[in-house]
């Protein structure tokens, strides 16, 4: 038997119809973070570009001396404790329908909650969505009950205000003081409720939608809709930024829109292999390169082969790792002994699929960038390769292969229907040019 599959690094986010395949990604953004720790059994990280916004307020702050530094900063991170929150809450309630986290990553436009995939059923991925949004609604209604305990319902008088002015408001936003920095955090999260709550798929208001939609017609269709819906709220979005000449949202709209189209591929996907199996799909007749054969033959061989990758075997044909062409080459540039086993050049870390696993499952638990997969029986013997790249091609020749062996005129004795056509008999006046080759 083989070992369980592991998790996948990359969310769930596929690209094209075949390079969707690919996993994602967007998320290569994400690829050098720093480590900050594992809060409720999932890893919280923060993206190296956070620095440059601390580095940032520290300069617009700088002239206001030590102390005002230190409250933008103290501000910044309030901000982001919140924004923490707000993605664990999603991350907890995906895990009362065993949807696991890879992990949390903290950006500078927000952050990311990387689930392993959305719940499927409608109402579920409703629950998800709005969990997070959830969490600045009771973190913003505990800042208001304590704002109303220590003032008595009016911090204008508590504070000696004209209760009209606005500029003292603005000042003590600005200002450094406990008070300012409350209502700061009051103002933050009420504006996350109503940013996440805009139908911008992939947002959390995106998939609210998304899901109602789902509930009235198919996954599929419903993604679609939710994803161009997002990308026009995205281009209202970049579009009201540039006109007040606000950058820092039209990034966020990029983000928006590439992430959306990307989720939205993805499904396409995922809903075209569901219900399909590595036994539909899988390429068979496969023969495994030997692990103590020679790299010099290997390379001899390979001349006259058209895989990227093929699998090494063990002498009884158990599958032991995979080789690819390109560290065949790179061996071969850096003038590695011709007599070299390939079994030491082979990817050993590779877990095989068998007939019975679901692709959806693969695909979603796979090495992104592992193209091709050993297939192996009970025993791990060797069956045949699973291709990624070309898997949804095989599988629309699955829906039209038994119709076609009903129909056609092929028999079982003539599979290749080659007798069934009978000799070629080259029109009048247009004899064979064969001589014309010699």
């Amino acid at each position: 038997m083989t070992k369980a599959r592991a998790p996948a690094i990359g969310c769930q986010r596929l690209r094209c119809r075949h390079c969707l395949l690919h996993q994602p990604d967007e998320l290569i953004v994400l690829e050098r973070r720093l480590r900050l720790g594992t809060f409720f059994g999932i890893d919280l990280f923060v993206h190296w570009t956070f620095g440059l916004l601390i580095a940032y307020m520290v300069a617009t702050s700088w002239s206001e001396g030590p102390l005002g530094v230190v409250y933008s900063v103290a501000r910044l991170f309030g901000v982001f404790l919140c924004v923490t929150l707000h993605e664990y809450g999603h991350a907890l309630t995906a895990r009362i329908f065993h949807v696991p986290t890879v992990d949390i990553t903290l950006l500078p436009i927000g952050g990311v909650a990387r689930l392993k995939q959305m719940p499927r059923v409608p109402w579920q991925e409703l629950l998800v969505a709005v969990a997070g949004p959830a969490v600045n609604v009771v973190i913003a209604g505990l800042l208001i009950l304590g704002i109303y305990a220590f003032t008595g319902g009016d911090l204008g008088i508590r504070l000696g205000w004209d209760t009209q002015s606005q500029i003292e408001l603005s000042d003590l936003l600005i200002e450094p003081s406990i008070w300012g920095f409350v209502l700061t955090m009051l103002l933050v999260n009420i504006m996350l409720i109503v940013f996440n709550m805009i139908p911008a798929f992939p947002m959390d208001g995106g998939r609210v939608l998304r899901s109602g939609l789902a509930m009235l017609m198919s996954y599929r269709r419903a993604t679609f809709i939710a994803s161009r819906i997002g990308l026009l709220c995205a281009a209202l979005m970049a579009f009201y930024a540039l006109q007040v000449g606000a950058f820092m949202p039209v990034f966020i709209a990029a983000f928006i829109a590439f992430a959306g189209m990307n989720e939205a591929r993805q499904v396409d996907v995922m809903e075209s292999v569901r219900g399909l199996c590595v036994d539909d799909v899988m390429v068979r007749g496969v023969a495994g390169i030997p692990m103590d054969t020679p790299l010099g033959r290997v390379a001899f061989d390979w001349k006259n082969n058209a895989a990227a990758t093929q699998p090494v075997v063990s002498r009884i044909g158990t599958v032991v790792g995979v080789v690819r062409l390109k560290d065949v080459g790179e061996a071969i540039e850096q003038r590695v002994d011709p007599m070299t086993p390939i079994g030491g050049l082979a990817d050993h870390s590779i877990t095989p699929a068998t007939l019975d696993e679901d692709l959806e499952t693969i695909l979603l638990s796979g090495d992104r960038n592992q193209r091709a997969i050993p297939v192996v029986d009970d025993g791990g013997i060797l069956i045949g390769m699973l291709d990624l790249d070309t898997l949804l091609l095989r599988g629309t020749l699955k829906s039209i292969v038994p119709a076609a062996a009903v129909t056609s005129p092929i028999s079982a004795a003539d599979p290749t229907g080659v007798e069934s056509l009978g000799p070629y008999d080259p029109p009048p006046n247009h004899p064979p040019q064969f001589d014309a080759l010699s």
